[in-house]
């Protein structure tokens, strides 16, 4: 079962609006599928989900945020820029109405499918082009152009979202001035951003061509030309740094689509193409001259060019990149009942990567290890059978999962959670234990940050197995430290938040987090410093039993968790 932030609010009615799915959320907000009474239709709303660690002078400059984005795309009429049909706030929660687009987004599309084809990137990009072009000469740059922005209804066709933090040139009336310096010029993507917008410069169309670049990179590589550690070192890669060739990494890019690319990267505005489909149509010429050139290296051979907006990566026969299936990774406990089913879906797994890897063994080693654990039946830890508080339950392997999203350092022993989901949160458990009164203690590091920084992590216990309840107890390194202790049953439920001024706030440093509950009393320290005076659930039915597990909640967040130390309470 997935769990995500905004499921409290399904059945809320906002406006003229019930809400009726949660679609995707972000460190501030969500959005939700609706229906609309008056007029009667499918819409999608966007919420804003004040946090209660905010203040009020955040909660105010969110706010006007979600005014400034629905007061700037409702002065933009164009087919490919997505309307606004209206916006107001209602028990305190902001929100705007759109159109429901029913494709998601491109950025999922590309999770999905894997890399496009040449055609299919030119068929998005058409219509983000003409899209910028309009914006740019009504005087509005977007400054936040990636697909994650641009949506998709069932037959292709695509809208630019997203004018939240939308600029005016001299000559425009909308959003704020092209020229805000200081910490608005790192408002953003750092994966997208312009050269000029990391370094607090002015802003024209142009800057949305770079980004418009780094998207076609992204849509043919299903990686981004440039990667760092850091906000600030990646700007500085966007400043300095030329960007890698895409034909190393695909056989179908010839030298004259790599030369596109890299002048819609050039440094400087005036070195890029001057506007966004001028940048497309120079792409589009280059992919016509690619395919000529593969028909006459191979005479009598078909090339196969996909229908505009119905194309599979995987089906192209010129693009060599392998198509990689997106494997949600259950609890290894979760396939015990079925071994046969464990072995075909290793056995389809080293068919589609193509190889039989040392690496790709372990993982199948580690499966099947953990399935003959389990066989017959998990394990309940209880006060009985811990014999030893000093054991670091993540050195159990077996009971933790494993994938690309979850793995451990050899080096540091660390465990890894790498949440690349834009709707779920990440969740791995401790499977086949369980857990009721205890002293825990971990050392939490966050390695990289999701693109608002606005990232929470921390510690799940006494969980149901299938996730219908438990307590969550996270932090957050924004405004200087911050913590929160939910209740999660169904709905979010607030016991306990605010400022953790203990919390090393710094990316990759260490903090050491330690939770005793001894029955529906909680106390919690961060680094050996009591948080806040004990915390009591007050509810009818607490919870008193049940598994561990570790929470990273922000897509682009990964975060290391090592030394897991539990220690029962009678």
């Amino acid at each position: 079962m997935t769990i995500s932030r905004g499921q409290h609010l399904i059945g809320k009615v906002l406006g003229s609006c019930v809400l009726e799915k949660l679609l995707g959320y972000g460190g501030s907000s969500a959005v939700f599928l609706a229906q609309q009474q008056q007029p009667e239709r499918k819409v999608a709303i966007k919420v804003f989900l004040p946090r209660s660690v905010m203040d009020t002078r955040m909660q105010r400059e969110f706010y006007h945020r979600f005014l400034l984005e629905a007061d700037a795309a409702s002065k933009l009429d164009h087919p490919n820029i997505l309307p606004i049909y209206s916006y107001g706030e209602q028990d305190g929660l902001p929100y705007i109405v759109m159109p429901y687009m029913s494709g998601g987004t491109l950025g999922e599309y590309i999770a999905q499918r894997g890399p496009l084809s040449l055609e299919e990137a030119q068929w998005y990009l058409e219509q983000v082009a003409v899209a910028l072009d309009y914006a740019h000469e009504h005087g509005c740059v977007h400054c936040d152009v990636k697909p994650a922005n641009m949506l998709l209804d069932d037959e292709g066709h695509l809208m630019l979202s997203d004018f939240g933090i939308a600029r005016v040139t001299q000559t425009g009336e909308t959003a704020t001035p092209a020229g805000a310096k200081g910490s608005e010029a790192l408002v953003g993507t750092p994966d997208y951003i312009s050269p000029e917008q990391a370094l607090g410069r002015t802003l024209d169309g142009r800057s949305d061509v770079y980004s418009l670049g780094i998207t076609l990179f992204y849509l043919l590589a299903q990686q981004f030309p440039f990667k760092a550690d850091s906000t600030l070192a990646l700007a500085l890669l966007h400043v300095h740094e030329p960007p890698p060739s895409l034909a190393l990494l695909r056989a179908d890019v010839t030298p004259e689509i790599d030369r596109v690319i890299h002048q819609a990267l050039a440094k400087e505005p005036k070195g890029r193409f001057q506007t966004a489909s001028t940048f497309i149509k120079a792409f589009a010429e280059a992919v016509v001259t690619a395919r000529e050139e593969a028909k006459l290296a191979s005479p009598g051979k078909q090339v196969k060019v996909l229908p505009r907006g119905k194309g599979n990566a995987s089906e192209t026969p010129h693009v060599l990149i392998p198509y990689r299936p997106i494997i949600k990774v259950k609890p290894l406990a979760a396939y015990k009942a079925d071994p046969v089913r464990v072995i075909g879906i290793v056995f389809l797994l080293l068919v589609l990567i193509g190889t039989t890897s040392f690496a790709v063994r372990s993982i199948m080693t580690q499966i099947l290890n953990g399935k003959a654990r389990g066989a017959t039946g998990a394990q309940t830890l209880t006060t009985s059978n811990i014999n030893s508080a000093k054991i670091d339950q993540l050195s159990n392997r077996a009971n933790w999962p494993l994938s690309s999203t979850f793995f451990y350092d050899t080096p540091q022993n660390r465990y890894h959670i790498l949440n690349k989901s834009a709707k779920d949160v990440a969740l791995a458990f401790y499977t086949g234990h369980q857990f009721s009164n205890f002293r825990l203690s971990i050392t939490i590091q966050e390695i990289h940050s999701s693109p608002d920084a606005a990232d929470y992590y921390g510690i799940v216990f006494r969980s149901a197995a299938d996730q219908t309840h438990y307590y969550l107890f996270e932090v957050s390194r924004e405004m200087g430290g911050q913590y929160a202790f939910w209740l999660y049953d169904g709905q979010w439920k607030s016991l306990a938040a605010g400022s953790a001024p203990m919390l090393q706030s710094d990316l990759q440093k260490s903090n050491t987090l330690v939770i005793e509950a001894n029955k529906n009393t909680f106390t919690f320290q961060i680094n050996g410093q009591v948080v806040r005076p004990p915390v009591t659930d007050t509810s009818k039915t607490p919870l008193t039993k049940g598994q561990i597990g570790l929470y990273v909640e922000d897509q682009g967040t990964e975060v290391a968790f090592s030394h897991l130390l539990i220690e029962p309470l009678p």
